[in-house]
């Protein structure tokens, strides 16, 4: 989920010039966190890096989207570490308290976005409300299952993918079950649609 949030946060701000976002992060920071003059300029100076290489691995065109997330992963781990040079134990307590509050407060709005996908295929695709109510079954039990397997660190990156690559189509597959097949076909045609407008 936390991966998800990041990703989802990057994409939304590459419109963004990333020195800009930068100023921004570093005042909330400055603010949030009480930081002195000589934190606030090592914090801005480690903002305005990583935000150069976020775009750079972005706009590099000879990474795969699954490259480019766990390149952001591991820039993520360095500039974490980086700010830990710089802050106080007081303030990075206080630093990862505020991320887990945001962590959570999107978990929470991802909670109400499966419920409302939900209610959006039953409206899109005239779903029954026997239908819904399967359809809000698979998703339940399936974040379920997401869940589980990002919090399994035990478990190799490719195998990671594979397991997810599998949950997906199983996913599918039950899903496909529930609608009838001019539904199916909507909704395969919808997910096109919005895909194609993400990119």
């Amino acid at each position: 989920m936390g991966l998800m949030l990041v990703s989802t946060i990057i994409f939304a701000q590459r419109k963004v010039d990333p020195m800009e976002r930068a100023a921004r992060q570093t005042e909330k920071l400055k603010k949030e966190l009480g930081l002195d003059e000589v934190q606030y300029k090592a914090i801005k100076a480690i903002n305005e890096e990583y935000a150069g290489k976020h775009a750079a691995v972005w706009q590099d065109s000879s990474l795969s989207k699954v490259g480019k997330r766990d390149r952001m992963r591991s820039l993520h781990q360095e500039k974490k570490d980086a700010f830990n040079k710089v802050l106080t134990k007081e303030q990075q307590e206080k630093l990862a308290a505020h991320r887990s509050e945001q962590l959570k407060k999107h978990q929470s709005r991802m909670a109400r976005h499966h419920g409302d996908r939900a209610e959006r295929m039953q409206k899109n695709l005239s779903l029954s409300d026997e239908q819904t109510s399967k359809i809000k079954s698979i998703d339940k039990a399936y974040g379920e299952k997401f869940r589980a397997l990002r919090n399994d660190s035990t478990m190799a990156k490719e195998d990671a993918r594979s397991r997810a690559k599998q949950l997906r189509e199983s996913y599918k597959e039950e899903t496909k079950a529930v609608l009838t097949k001019e539904q199916y076909e909507k909704w395969k045609k919808q997910k096109s649609e919005r895909k194609r407008k993400r990119f």
